[in-house]
């Protein structure tokens, strides 16, 4: 989708994902208005084909993201799902995977789908869950794309890691067993302090304890984060992107008088994170040599 420069209208397209993303707020706004529901936020990074988006839609606990394993409907650029589980509001944003094949690589530009997603989100990501597949073996491009993850997001993303198994039966001592014979995976499993779980080999579904792990894993992250007073991760630029989705607020609001201030600008930052901004253009131009991420 082409990007718009300030000022432009929106197109019908950003419309109809305006309305999207409104129906999801819905239930949030409309379900118990005078409760305030806690929020995890958790932003999905990993392989193509490791299956980011059947993990997010187990998540969520309900279907928002297409996973179905074809060439033509994997994730080409950051979505965004919300649902209450548990009587929880999970916020999940699925990126595309960081090896599509050259084939199919045109207009795909994984790193700044990923920055723009963490500079956009507000007002951070508690987790970071990095999707491993257990049926694929450990190659150099794998070892490659570990190193380009550190370098996008910067050695204080694994305070915020969480590591999630795909295609495997819930078994730990398995899944020791493997991490055994890959040092590789081994070194990632000690710098996200072994926060991992497993979740199934049933494509169509995540058994409810590995769910209910995951939960607990979370649970304790945030925690343990939220002590230090670094509850959250986020891109060091978020401030200036802020300042740019501010006008982006003002402009939903002339057209939408009738929402909060609060509700508009989540939509906004939920839109701009999937690069449905009106100022897309702007915001990608926050940027340095590097594109490293740090904590606020």
């Amino acid at each position: 989708m082409a990007t718009q420069e300030a000022g432009e209208e929106y197109s019908s397209d950003n419309c109809q994902a305006q309305v999207a993303v409104l129906q999801r707020e819905v239930p949030h706004v409309s379900a118990e208005p005078n409760r305030k529901v806690d929020e995890r936020r958790v932003i999905l990074v990993g392989k193509l084909g490791a299956g980011k988006s059947h993990s997010g839609n187990g998540i969520l606990g309900t279907k928002q993201f297409q996973s179905e394993q074809c060439w033509s409907s994997v994730t080409r650029r950051c979505d965004y799902g919300t649902a209450v589980r548990n009587g929880i509001r999970y916020r999940v944003f699925d990126t595309p995977g960081v090896n599509f094949p050259e084939d199919i690589r045109d207009g795909i530009d994984v790193e700044t789908e990923i920055r723009r997603c963490l500079f956009c989100t507000s007002p951070g990501f508690h987790a970071i869950v990095l999707v491993l597949s257990a049926t694929e073996r450990i190659t150099r491009e794998d070892l490659e794309m570990l190193k380009n993850l550190d370098t996008m997001l910067g050695e204080s993303s694994f305070k915020y890691m969480i590591l999630v198994i795909t295609k495997l039966q819930n078994d730990e001592s398995r899944l020791n067993e493997m991490i055994a014979r890959a040092p590789e995976v081994a070194k990632l499993n000690v710098k996200c302090e072994a926060r991992r779980v497993i979740f199934g080999k049933d494509e169509n579904k995540i058994p409810p304890e590995c769910l209910q792990k995951f939960d607990e894993v979370l649970t304790k992250l945030i925690k343990q984060n939220k002590r230090y007073g670094k509850e959250y991760y986020r891109h060091k630029y978020y401030d200036q992107a802020t300042a740019i989705l501010k006008l982006d607020k003002d402009d939903y609001k002339k057209k939408h008088p009738e929402i909060s201030d609060s509700e508009a600008f989540e939509i906004v930052r939920n839109e701009a994170a999937i690069g449905l901004s009106p100022r897309d253009s702007e915001l990608l131009k926050i940027k340095d040599q590097d594109c490293q991420c740090i904590i606020s």
